[in-house]
Protein backbone atom coordinates (compact mmCIF):
# COMPACT_ATOMS: atom_id res chain seq x y z
CA UNK A 1 0.00 0.00 0.00
CA UNK A 2 2.86 2.38 0.89
CA UNK A 3 4.47 1.82 -2.50
CA UNK A 4 1.17 2.53 -4.29
CA UNK A 5 0.74 5.82 -2.35
CA UNK A 6 4.37 6.75 -3.08
CA UNK A 7 3.89 5.95 -6.77
CA UNK A 8 0.72 8.08 -7.00
CA UNK A 9 2.30 10.95 -5.04
CA UNK A 10 5.40 10.81 -7.23
CA UNK A 11 3.29 10.85 -10.38
CA UNK A 12 1.31 13.87 -9.15
CA UNK A 13 4.48 15.78 -8.26
CA UNK A 14 5.99 15.00 -11.66
CA UNK A 15 2.81 16.13 -13.44
CA UNK A 16 2.68 19.36 -11.41
CA UNK A 17 6.35 20.09 -12.07
CA UNK A 18 5.96 19.58 -15.81
CA UNK A 19 2.84 21.80 -15.91
CA UNK A 20 4.52 24.70 -14.08
CA UNK A 21 6.29 27.18 -16.36
CA UNK A 22 10.05 27.17 -16.15
CA UNK A 23 11.49 30.47 -14.99
CA UNK A 24 13.80 30.67 -18.01
CA UNK A 25 11.04 30.16 -20.60
CA UNK A 26 10.58 33.31 -22.71
CA UNK A 27 6.79 33.39 -22.08
CA UNK A 28 7.33 33.25 -18.33
CA UNK A 29 10.01 35.95 -18.40
CA UNK A 30 7.79 38.22 -20.52
CA UNK A 31 4.80 37.63 -18.21
CA UNK A 32 6.88 38.94 -15.31
CA UNK A 33 7.04 42.33 -17.07
CA UNK A 34 3.25 42.61 -16.66
CA UNK A 35 3.35 41.31 -13.10
CA UNK A 36 5.94 43.97 -12.26
CA UNK A 37 3.85 46.81 -13.71
CA UNK A 38 0.57 45.47 -12.23
CA UNK A 39 2.17 45.19 -8.78
CA UNK A 40 4.17 48.42 -9.19
CA UNK A 41 7.23 46.26 -8.36
CA UNK A 42 10.41 47.95 -9.59
CA UNK A 43 12.63 45.22 -8.13
CA UNK A 44 10.90 42.51 -10.19
CA UNK A 45 11.18 44.70 -13.28
CA UNK A 46 14.88 45.20 -12.66
CA UNK A 47 15.43 41.45 -12.21
CA UNK A 48 14.05 40.53 -15.66
CA UNK A 49 15.69 43.26 -17.78
CA UNK A 50 19.17 43.08 -19.25
CA UNK A 51 21.42 45.95 -18.19
CA UNK A 52 21.40 47.08 -21.84
CA UNK A 53 17.59 46.76 -22.27
CA UNK A 54 16.24 48.97 -25.07
CA UNK A 55 12.71 50.39 -25.24
CA UNK A 56 11.52 50.88 -28.83
CA UNK A 57 10.32 53.53 -29.42
CA UNK A 58 11.68 55.47 -26.50
CA UNK A 59 11.46 59.21 -25.95
CA UNK A 60 14.51 61.17 -27.15
CA UNK A 61 17.29 61.25 -24.60
CA UNK A 62 15.90 58.30 -22.61
CA UNK A 63 18.69 56.07 -21.30
CA UNK A 64 18.63 52.32 -21.88
CA UNK A 65 18.48 49.68 -19.18
CA UNK A 66 16.29 48.93 -16.18
CA UNK A 67 16.48 52.50 -14.87
CA UNK A 68 14.51 53.73 -17.90
CA UNK A 69 11.80 51.10 -17.33
CA UNK A 70 11.64 51.91 -13.63
CA UNK A 71 11.31 55.63 -14.45
CA UNK A 72 8.42 54.85 -16.82
CA UNK A 73 6.75 52.78 -14.09
CA UNK A 74 7.20 55.59 -11.56
CA UNK A 75 5.70 58.12 -13.99
CA UNK A 76 2.70 55.90 -14.83
CA UNK A 77 1.95 54.92 -11.23
CA UNK A 78 2.37 58.56 -10.16
CA UNK A 79 -0.22 59.73 -12.68
CA UNK A 80 -2.44 56.63 -12.34
CA UNK A 81 -2.10 55.28 -8.76
CA UNK A 82 -4.47 52.42 -9.62
CA UNK A 83 -2.49 51.59 -12.80
CA UNK A 84 -3.06 47.98 -13.82
CA UNK A 85 -2.18 45.83 -16.79
CA UNK A 86 -3.59 42.44 -17.68
CA UNK A 87 -2.37 39.98 -20.30
CA UNK A 88 -4.99 39.10 -22.93
CA UNK A 89 -2.92 37.02 -25.39
CA UNK A 90 0.63 35.65 -25.59
CA UNK A 91 2.35 34.31 -28.70
CA UNK A 92 5.93 33.05 -28.74
CA UNK A 93 8.15 32.55 -31.76
CA UNK A 94 11.68 31.55 -30.83
CA UNK A 95 13.09 34.06 -28.36
CA UNK A 96 10.43 36.71 -29.09
CA UNK A 97 7.18 36.95 -27.15
CA UNK A 98 4.23 39.02 -28.38
CA UNK A 99 1.75 40.13 -25.73
CA UNK A 100 -1.59 41.87 -26.18
CA UNK A 101 -2.68 43.49 -22.95
CA UNK A 102 -5.25 45.81 -21.43
CA UNK A 103 -4.11 48.83 -19.40
CA UNK A 104 -6.44 50.58 -16.96
CA UNK A 105 -6.06 53.50 -14.59
CA UNK A 106 -7.58 56.67 -13.20
CA UNK A 107 -5.64 59.88 -13.81
CA UNK A 108 -5.00 61.50 -10.40
CA UNK A 109 -1.88 63.52 -11.30
CA UNK A 110 -0.36 65.22 -14.34
CA UNK A 111 0.36 62.84 -17.23
CA UNK A 112 2.46 63.86 -20.25
CA UNK A 113 1.99 67.48 -19.21
CA UNK A 114 -1.80 67.10 -19.08
CA UNK A 115 -3.63 67.97 -15.84
CA UNK A 116 -5.37 65.30 -13.79
CA UNK A 117 -9.01 64.75 -14.70
CA UNK A 118 -10.01 62.07 -12.21
CA UNK A 119 -11.33 60.07 -15.17
CA UNK A 120 -10.48 56.46 -15.96
CA UNK A 121 -9.13 54.87 -19.09
CA UNK A 122 -9.00 51.38 -20.54
CA UNK A 123 -6.67 50.88 -23.51
CA UNK A 124 -5.05 48.09 -25.49
CA UNK A 125 -1.31 47.57 -25.89
CA UNK A 126 0.86 45.21 -27.94
CA UNK A 127 4.46 44.49 -26.99
CA UNK A 128 7.17 42.32 -28.48
CA UNK A 129 9.79 41.25 -25.95
CA UNK A 130 13.08 39.77 -27.13
CA UNK A 131 14.65 37.42 -24.58
CA UNK A 132 18.33 36.48 -24.38
CA UNK A 133 20.04 34.57 -21.57
CA UNK A 134 16.93 34.73 -19.39
CA UNK A 135 16.53 38.53 -19.64
CA UNK A 136 14.46 40.90 -21.76
CA UNK A 137 16.92 42.74 -24.02
CA UNK A 138 14.49 44.70 -26.21
CA UNK A 139 10.84 45.68 -26.03
CA UNK A 140 8.91 47.07 -28.98
CA UNK A 141 5.60 48.53 -27.84
CA UNK A 142 2.45 50.19 -29.09
CA UNK A 143 -0.27 51.55 -26.80
CA UNK A 144 -3.59 53.05 -27.84
CA UNK A 145 -3.01 56.40 -26.13
CA UNK A 146 -5.40 58.20 -28.52
CA UNK A 147 -8.29 56.23 -27.01
CA UNK A 148 -6.87 56.76 -23.53
CA UNK A 149 -6.57 60.53 -23.96
CA UNK A 150 -10.18 60.66 -25.23
CA UNK A 151 -11.39 58.63 -22.24
CA UNK A 152 -9.44 60.91 -19.88
CA UNK A 153 -11.06 63.98 -21.44
CA UNK A 154 -7.91 65.41 -23.06
CA UNK A 155 -9.15 64.90 -26.65
CA UNK A 156 -12.62 65.32 -28.14
CA UNK A 157 -14.64 62.15 -28.51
Amino acid sequence: MKSLVALIAGSLLTAQASAAPLSNEPKHIASQWYQAFARHDAKLLESILASSWVDIPSPPGTPHGPEAAKAAMTMLVGAFPDFDIKIDDVIQEGNKVVVRSTITGTQRQTFAGLPATGRSMKIQAVDIHEIENGKIVRTWHTEDWMTGLRQLGHLPR
